[in-house]
């Protein structure tokens, strides 16, 4: 009776694990859910001003370009305009040295006549004098036109240059606001990414945190099952040994088989055959039996594998992670997560490697304990038990 009130005080605060593991399981994947949504925000933020970017530096590559030709032109024009100012200077010296011949020339043929009657000398030489006027005054005249067109393409390009400058100045003064903006979009989506990267972390330890929250969760689940098959059977032998003790007393000699035992829903497997945990004979079968004492059926979730020679290795049947390493009924118990959520549990070892941790990655054929005799294997997926010998190969 004590050990029945035992187990049945181990099963509650199994059950109380339980409700408080799945409770913890709920409110992590809402706060996944909650980072999931904020991410998802944060990449289209972060989209968004990828592509602001992307347009800005447009802007900026198209302003370079066209300062690159306004420079050509600019470059271009102000060459020009060295070169017609040069001309400029060679038409104003020209002008002023036929000037000073045309002023030396008067000075001394005309205005330095001190004679007050005009003979056929001075008629002469008036005409002669007329005609050089006239010779070197188309001459200037000529000089004064070609300096007046200089000056009009010299005032055109100056028109251009400024005009240019100007362009430059809007496009430059664009582009130093383009910079400035487009370095602003740079810091927030530097900020954005970091904040991403976070967000990020943080959900991997939560994703990390759920996942073990349900390797606990697999791993209760599995304990609390083998605590109600052995409350269960605990029942059934208590019953069976008050039948007994009645039959004694009333001196009935009747050998009745049990009527009742748990069973559950199983599972199929259809991989390939993997290594046995130890290699000897199966003395108790998966499925319901006979129990051999009390002659009641009950229903096997595992086998029970009796070894070929004392204190045998156990090895692990398929690569995994460990969720579970400790006691039950003073025996060893190690559960192993495996692929495709199977769970490969060893019961009823005598010792377990010291290396063994929860967590720890093993692989297929790896040592994990001892038995002396007997060992007690049992495959789970999600939950429902699978009959070990579709799995392993005993020989």
């Amino acid at each position: 009776m004590k050990k029945f009130l035992f187990f049945f005080l181990a099963s509650l605060l199994f059950a109380n694990s339980i409700t408080s593991t799945q409770k913890k399981i709920s409110h992590t994947k809402i706060i996944i859910s909650r980072m999931n949504k904020r991410l998802d925000i944060i990449a289209n933020k972060i989209n968004q001003k990828q592509t602001l970017l992307n347009k800005i530096n447009q802007k900026i590559k198209s302003l370079n370009k066209q300062i690159s030709f306004l420079n050509d032109e600019l470059k271009d024009s102000s060459a020009k305009l060295s070169q017609f100012s040069n001309s400029k200077k060679d038409f104003e010296k020209k002008s002023h040295k036929i000037q000073n011949k045309i002023i030396n020339f008067i000075s001394e043929n005309y205005f330095n006549s001190t004679s007050k009657t005009e003979d056929l000398n001075d008629l002469i030489d008036k005409e002669i004098t007329k005609k050089i006027l006239k010779r070197y005054s188309n001459k200037v005249n000529s000089l004064i036109e070609k300096n007046k067109t200089l000056l009009e393409r010299i005032n055109t390009l100056n028109t251009n240059i400024n005009n240019i400058k100007q362009k430059q100045n809007i496009l430059l003064q664009t582009k130093q606001k383009l910079a400035f903006l487009s370095q602003k979009q740079q810091k927030e989506l530097l900020s954005l990414n970091q904040d991403k990267v976070q967000y990020k972390k943080k959900l991997t330890k939560l994703i990390q945190k759920e996942e073990n929250l349900q390797n606990r969760l697999a791993e209760l689940n599995i304990i609390k099952k083998r605590k109600a098959l052995q409350i269960q059977k605990q029942k059934q032998i208590e019953s069976q040994r008050q039948n007994q003790n009645q039959n004694l007393k009333m001196n009935i000699n009747v050998k009745k088989y049990g009527s009742l035992y748990f069973q559950t829903k199983t599972a199929n497997y259809k991989g390939i055959k993997t290594i046995p945990p130890v290699h000897g004979t199966i003395i108790k079968n998966f499925g319901s039996y006979i129990d051999p004492v009390y002659h009641i059926r009950i229903y096997n979730d595992s086998i029970t594998i009796k070894a070929n020679k004392q204190n045998s290795m156990v090895r692990a049947v398929l690569s995994g992670r460990i969720v579970y390493v400790g006691q039950s009924n003073s025996k060893g118990v190690v559960i192993i997560k495996n692929k495709n959520n199977l769970f490969t549990i060893y019961a009823n070892l005598d010792k377990i490697s010291p290396l063994l941790k929860k967590g720890l990655y093993i692989k297929r054929g790896q040592i994990i304990a001892r038995i002396k005799n007997t060992l007690e294997f049992e495959i789970t997926y999600k939950e429902k038990p699978i009959n070990p010998t579709k799995v392993i190969a005993l020989r």
